[in-house]
């Protein structure tokens, strides 16, 4: 797959995404080797990535703002989800 094929299909699932269509995300990404489904991920990491950091700055903040926003964004949801236990835990 090219990299304009990877860009194509990023955008396809963030359609799909903001739709509330994640079926519909799922079976564009269905039918890709590992490899491209690899590429379109870190893709869309770094459009998530990009947009943490706008809404920092909109509100005066950097790029270790919107870092230190995520790190607690993780810590709240592992708290949420079985007190940071993964499903395996003892």
């Amino acid at each position: 797959m090219s990299e304009y094929e990877w860009d194509r299909t990023t955008r396809a699932v963030v359609a799909s995404a903001l739709a509330g269509d994640s079926d519909g995300a799922v079976e564009l990404l269905r039918p890709l080797p590992q490899r491209d489904v690899c590429h379109i991920a870190v893709r869309l990491a770094a459009m998530a990535a990009d947009a943490l950091i706008s809404a920092a700055q909109d509100t005066g903040g950097d790029r270790a703002d919107a870092l230190s926003q995520w790190q607690r964004s993780i810590l709240r949801h592992e708290a949420e989800h079985d007190g940071g236990q993964g499903p395996d835990a003892p």
